[in-house]
């Protein structure tokens, strides 16, 4: 995501208590004292940090607000891209007219296993769009002769883009192998996330031993996709935490060999998320200072802490958010860090990755039918990257292809930009040491947050930020639980595939999108001057495709009746829908008006 610059941020006062309260009688025997609230911050964790926290502490009414002053939140800012971050803004290239509709790499999130940031930018009114989550391995041996490439972008063509596969016997016993992976690791990470009790102390190596996969499997899958995102050879891949590695397959659907979902994508520059949040907390009356790097937090009278910036002038705090990096964390707290803090956060270990936006296509696969929305390629001796094809995950319409690469063998050719970041390393050690995160989290007034307390990505950050405003507050938190994923069923697949080709065909103008529990958007229509309406509708039920498909109009509404599908404008996006089918309707009627000639 687009770099957040360091910025403070001053939040309305908390709610003036009455003097029929009790904290109101109390206040009279002492004087009113100032709630300060202090957080050192990268990215979307404290976006949402700051988001929840101000939010919540909104008065319900003008009169009952504190004089001015009484409550501040402060939000420093780093200058390091976060963990697996995406691109910054796009700088003055040959290629600006195109990048300023891809300003980064990982944009998609679907409701399934990004619960969080599709609520936080449903809430903004983010506009999405779909986006492609399609993979392919291609590997070459240490002699430079070629290896197995494959993939999964274009179906069986992608799958066998490399014809000598097809009377490979280990190639057809790896594909076997991938559809029990993806069943192996499901059924794993649901026992450990319904026995939360139960240590996650296995490594890849073991599960893949205890549920005996080929060797010729983890060469041109399981290492391939492992080394290209975190720079390990094959026995360091091994050594990864089993846990970690599943979940973040999962996540990311690299356990889907078909039928990969088509996620929702953020349509806009992300520059435009960070500016909607802005907005938000300036509508709360927060009051927003840029470039405040802060160098030190310390003790100070034992009563709260001091905080230094780069440029010599401190602020004192009541409590202390810390929404960095772990390694960050602990230099910011210095020689004051407890055992415990140096325990927890030191066992976080992170890899410096090098990224490249480019067009060189000498680092894709060698087919350009296997060609797919990640692509790992590499070897086994001098190991693997992966790069990513942004004209197919941000719909960028380019005869030009634009990749970002990650960790390449050697610098690309036709290079447009280059940034470093830094990602967690899903060891076994840092697993078990975030199982203790409770021993210091709000203790001596300081607070952690950050995406290295789950998987490393945008979801962990924002789910980290929430439950670290909400222990702010003094409030359980309440994370979101995952939907369930809507899978259809071949017969159903088959009704939706119908009812998608006939919207496909009514609907030309106005912008009908259809969002499925599990993140697969279809969009029909267009807004343009004969209707400018968009309805955005949730499909939570099979059932939806069934009505519309043997009862239509009336079946769309006992559908809706039935709770099959909602709307994500609550209170317009009915009638937005009827708005689009009646213009529809209309301008059918009257091209058919236009042919007959009266």
């Amino acid at each position: 995501f687009p770099l957040i610059p360091p910025a403070i941020i001053y939040g309305p006062p908390p709610r003036r208590p009455t003097s029929s309260s009790p904290a109101g009688r109390n206040r009279r025997s002492r004087p009113h004292r100032r709630l300060r609230r202090a957080a050192t911050v990268e990215a979307y964790p404290s976006l949402l940090c700051a988001f929840a926290y101000v939010s919540r502490r909104r008065p319900e009414s003008r009169s009952d607000e504190a004089p001015p002053g009484t409550h501040r939140c402060c939000f420093g800012g780093a200058t390091k891209p976060p963990p697996c971050s995406p691109m910054p803004s796009p700088t003055a290239t040959p290629c600006r007219r195109h990048l300023k509709q891809a300003p980064s790499v990982s944009k998609t999130a679907g409701k399934v296993t990004y619960s969080h940031m599709m609520e936080w930018l449903e809430g903004l009114g983010v506009e999405m769009e779909r986006s492609d989550m399609s993979f392919s391995v291609s590997t070459q041996s240490d002699g430079g002769s070629r290896g197995c490439e494959w993939g999964n972008g274009n179906g069986i063509s992608s799958l066998l883009a490399q014809k000598a596969n097809i009377l490979k016997t280990s190639f057809w016993r790896m594909v076997r192998e991938i559809l029990k992976f993806k069943n192996d690791a499901l059924t794993y990470l649901e026992y450990h996330e319904h026995n939360p009790d139960v240590d996650c102390n296995e490594t890849l190596g073991q599960f893949i031993q205890s549920h005996g996969y080929s060797l010729f499997f983890q060469e041109a899958y399981l290492i391939p996709v492992c080394a290209g995102l975190w720079p390990f050879s094959f026995q360091g891949v091994l050594s990864l935490s089993a846990f970690f590695v599943l979940s973040f397959f999962r996540n990311h659907d690299l356990l889907q060999l078909f039928r990969y979902p088509q996620l929702p994508t953020v349509k806009a520059l992300l520059q435009s998320v960070v500016d909607k949040v802005k907005g938000e907390l300036e509508s709360m009356g927060c009051r927003i200072k840029t470039s405040c790097r802060v160098k030190s937090v310390s003790s100070f009278d034992g009563a709260g802490h001091r905080v230094l910036e780069n440029d010599g002038s401190e602020e004192t705090y009541d409590s202390v958010i810390l929404g960095v990096h772990a390694p960050n964390a602990l230099k910011v707290l210095g020689a004051e860090a407890t055992h415990y803090e140096l325990k927890i956060l030191g066992a976080c270990q992170y890899v410096h990755r090098d990224i490249y936006l480019h067009c060189d296509q000498n680092l894709m696969p060698r087919n350009s039918s296997a060609w797919s929305a990640w692509n790992f390629l590499g070897t086994t001796s001098r190991g693997f990257s992966v790069t990513y094809w942004l004209n197919h995950i941000q719909k960028i319409e380019s005869a030009r292809p634009f990749l970002v690469t990650l960790n390449p063998p050697c610098v690309p050719d036709h290079v447009l930009l280059k940034w470093s970041t830094s990602l967690p390393v899903p060891s076994v050690a840092a697993a078990k040491a975030y199982l203790q995160l409770d021993k210091i989290q709000g203790k001596r007034g300081i607070w952690f947050c950050g995406a290295y307390q789950g998987h490393g990505f945008h979801e962990d950050g924002l789910k980290a930020g929430k439950a670290t405003a909400q222990g702010l507050l003094g409030k359980k938190s309440e994370l979101l639980l995952n939907p369930k994923q809507m899978i259809p069923s071949w017969t159903e697949a088959g009704v939706r595939l119908a009812v998608a080709r006939f919207f496909n065909l009514y609907i030309s103008i106005g912008n009908l999108i259809l969002v499925e529990e599990g993140g697969s958007v279809f969009s029909f229509g267009k807004a343009c001057d004969k209707c400018r309406v968009k309805s955005v509708m949730r499909v939570h039920d099979p059932l939806f495709y069934w009505k519309i498909a043997t009862e239509g109009n009336l079946g769309l509404a006992e559908a809706y009746i039935n709770g099959c599908f909602s709307f994500l404008d609550k209170r317009e996006g009915l009638l937005n829908l009827i708005l689009i089918l009646i213009a529809n309707r209309d301008d059918r009627r009257n091209r058919r008006i236009a042919r007959k000639g009266f």
